[in-house]
C-alpha cells in the first residue's frame, strides 16, 4: 500500500484490506491523480488548519484571461502541488491551450515519483474550467 496517501491506506484498513506489496503503477497513478483533484479543486483559505492549502478562486478566469493571469495560475498550481503532494518531485506546469477547450485553461503538469523500480516521470494535463472546476487526466488520454 506504499502507492496509497496515509488516509487512503487508513480507510484500506478499516475495510480489512491487507497491505498488498510491491510497487502497483496503476494504484499509484489513481491515488495521485485523486489527491491533485482534491487540492486543486480546494479554495485557498477553506481550510482553517492550513490557510494556504488549496488554489486561489478561479471562477472569473474568463473575464481576466491575460498573460499575466496565466503566469499567476502556473506559479499558484505549482506551489500547492509541490508543498501538498510530498510524493511528487521536479514539478513544473506549462500552460498549453487548447483549442478545443477555448474558456478553459490547460496547464501540462510534469513532475516525477521515486519507487521501488526508480525514478518515474509523469505527464498530467490539468484543465481549470470557466467555473473554477479542476479536473486532472493522464497527458495524452481522450
Amino acid at each position: 500500500m506504499q502507492d496509497l496517501t496515509l488516509l487512503e491506506r487508513i480507510r484500506a484498513m478499516g475495510k480489512g484490506e491487507r497491505e498488498a506489496g510491491g510497487h502497483d503503477p496503476n494504484r499509484l497513478n489513481h491515488s495521485l491523480l485523486r489527491h491533485l483533484t482534491a487540492i486543486l479543486n480546494t479554495r485557498r483559505g477553506s481550510v482553517p488548519i492550513a490557510p494556504d492549502y488549496g488554489i486561489a478562486d478561479v471562477t472569473d478566469l474568463g473575464s481576466s484571461f491575460t498573460a499575466e493571469s496565466v503566469a499567476d495560475m502556473q506559479t499558484d498550481l505549482e506551489r500547492v502541488v509541490m508543498r501538498y503532494e510530498p510524493r511528487l518531485s521536479s514539478v513544473h506546469m506549462e500552460y498549453t491551450p487548447k483549442p478545443e477547450l477555448p474558456i478553459a485553461a490547460v496547464f501540462c503538469l510534469d513532475a516525477a515519483i521515486e519507487t521501488e523500480n526508480g525514478t518515474t516521470p509523469l505527464h498530467f494535463d490539468t484543465i481549470l474550467d470557466a467555473t473554477g472546476i479542476v479536473s486532472l487526466k493522464n497527458a495524452g488520454e481522450a
